[in-house]
């Protein structure tokens, strides 16, 4: 795995993204995020819950990984989304993988 920006940092159960200006999560101004290891039982609720959307799957998996609300997730910068979803591909990649190859994984697909 290639080495992590400076701005993430991967733990065995949980990855932390500093975001590059602090946003309004569960109503408290925060300058980072962390989301948890997903289960199977998350990609399976997020799928559900939008259908054949794999962008709103995504946030919805996010959102729930962060323990945020989808709009929390939404309002964060393009920048800091895409760091988000770096964080996760990482996340969940399987130490010989460097997670370019699980972009479909995010929305379970």
């Amino acid at each position: 795995m290639s080495k992590s920006p400076a701005w993430l940092t991967v733990g065995q159960e949980s990855v932390t993204i500093a975001l590059s200006r602090a946003t309004e999560m569960n109503g408290v101004k925060q300058n980072r995020i962390t989301l948890r290891v997903p289960t199977v039982g998350d990609l399976r609720a997020a799928s559900k819950q939008a259908k054949d959307d794999r962008e709103e799957q995504e946030v919805i998996l996010f959102a729930s990984l962060a323990e945020c609300g989808v709009a929390d997730i939404e309002k964060l910068s393009v920048v800091d989304y895409n760091r988000v979803q770096e964080g996760y591909f990482r996340l969940i990649a399987d130490g010989d993988d460097d997670g370019t190859e699980t972009a479909g994984a995010a929305a379970g697909g």
